[in-house]
């Protein structure tokens, strides 16, 4: 007798995103199924990180006029490394002849991009809770720091391969390509003035 979990999978509902992010970060490639093709769910994956910088942007109006541009900068450069991201993976998705799969996996890669994130807030809570001495640490940081930065890697190869059904070898190029960019792009900013520094700002560590 079946069991009646048949065509139950991929949920409806506000619960499709959440399980997709789960599965694909656990290294499920059926939790690809959970994500929507097309602009609208494609648009409203990008549409937290829009948020946030204008938020940012408002509250940057509100500093004093010598701290404004910062501010600015900080609100933007999150927006502007995910587009940038986006622009990368589209021209590879087409290059490939996968660009029929591309809003699919856009919005699938925009959404898991928040789990690296929220594993690194949790970790270093779970740090401060059992060692919290140790939680305060530049070494403890940047190691927590580190070990989410190479999970989003993984994260971002293994959504590439299953969302484009690409080979290994192609979802590593894709992840090369989506990286150099956003590194060059920071480090300009760092260059620069008002030399934004992201590795210590982004992540609350310094070296």
């Amino acid at each position: 007798m079946n069991s009646g979990r048949q065509g139950s999978f991929p949920p409806s509902g506000n619960m499709a995103i959440p399980l997709g992010v789960w599965l694909l970060g656990r290294g499920r490639s059926e939790g690809i199924n959970c994500f929507a093709p097309g602009a609208g769910a494609l648009f409203a994956a990008l549409a937290p990180t829009i948020a946030l910088a204008l938020i940012g942007v408002w509250m940057a109006f509100m500093l004093p006029p010598a701290e404004r541009v910062m501010g600015l900068v900080r609100a933007v450069v999150p927006l502007v490394c995910t587009l940038l991201q986006l622009v990368v993976s589209e021209l590879y998705a087409v290059f490939l002849s996968r660009k029929g799969l591309w809003t699919r996996y856009a919005t699938a890669s925009l959404w898991c991009g928040w789990l690296p994130l929220v594993m690194l807030i949790v970790a270093q809570g779970v740090l401060h809770l059992v060692f919290p001495g140790a939680a305060a640490s530049g070494q403890a940081l940047a190691g927590l720091a580190f070990g989410a930065q190479l999970y989003t890697l993984w994260l971002t190869w293994y959504v590439t391969k299953v969302g484009l059904l690409t080979t290994g070898w192609q979802a590593f190029v894709m992840t090369l390509l989506q990286t150099l960019p956003v590194a060059a792009f920071l480090w300009v900013l760092w260059l620069l003035p008002p030399h934004y520094n992201a590795v210590v700002d982004l992540l609350g560590i310094s070296f």
